[in-house]
């Protein structure tokens, strides 16, 4: 589909990728000259997980792996979610969470490959506890990486424009989707165009701030299921494209 649509810049899932195995699909995406713009790592253990069950250094050892791969492609960046916070307070998930990423900053350092952080919503708790944009970018500049910004997830901030103006530097990403309000499951996306978001505005507040970097369609969830995802991804490209050359990017 992706041919037949003359896709050639996306992002991949790394639970996708592993059961494939990293060396072939190293090579499905060269052969295919694709460009990456992310890659999303592992689901996310709990933060208060304790380390002597070796879980927290086999996460590392596979987020590192997947940074390597990441460079080995040209992937762009590599985004995470946080982990639950479970028992801690938000302080401590945070404090957790640069203890955990901390070791793998100089490999994403000398691999030329940015690790960033998604903000999602609190029903995404089981994976995540940062909430908001603004939360987000705290704990990245802590961590000493860069965020994720989800127009799903923070189009209704306030002070949104004044945020991403002043810390457009700490974009690595923009994820595209839309929204019917009154939806009430957390995922259930629509078709850009199809839903409420002000995806016009959205899109020229993160242009006009200075980013320059890539748009990343992320659609899923029921209405996507029921339409089909070959004719819900080909409208997407297609609505994502006419809005991005609308709004200059």
């Amino acid at each position: 589909m992706w041919q037949e649509l003359g896709v050639d810049h996306v992002a991949l899932i790394s639970q996708k990728v592993e059961p494939l195995g990293w060396e072939p699909a190293r090579k499905l995406i060269t052969d295919a000259h694709l460009r990456l713009s992310t890659i999303f790592g592992p689901i996310p253990i709990p933060l208060d997980t304790d380390p002597r069950t070796g879980q927290r250094e086999a996460e590392r050892e596979t987020i590192a792996r997947i940074l390597e791969f990441a460079a080995a492609v040209g992937s762009r960046s590599v985004y995470l979610c946080t982990g639950s916070m479970a028992s801690l307070t938000w302080e401590e998930a945070a404090d957790a969470f640069c203890e955990a990423i901390a070791p793998l900053i100089p490999l994403s350092d000398a691999l030329g490959v940015p690790l960033a952080v998604e903000a999602t919503n609190s029903l995404l708790a089981d994976v995540s506890f940062v909430y908001s944009l603004r939360d987000g970018l705290d704990l990245a500049r802590a961590a000493g990486v860069k965020v994720v910004l989800d127009v799903f997830s923070c189009w209704y901030e306030r002070g949104l424009e004044e945020l991403v103006r002043k810390n457009v530097d700490q974009i690595a990403l923009v994820q595209l989707s839309d929204f019917v309000i009154g939806t009430h499951e957390t995922g259930n996306r629509v078709v850009p165009g199809d839903g409420d978001l002000p995806l016009a505005r959205l899109v020229s507040m993160v242009l006009d701030a200075g980013y320059e970097g890539p748009f990343d369609l992320e659609i899923m969830g029921p209405r996507m299921d029921s339409e089909g995802y070959p004719s819900a991804i080909r409208r997407s490209v297609e609505r994502a494209s006419e809005l991005l050359d609308r709004c200059g990017a």
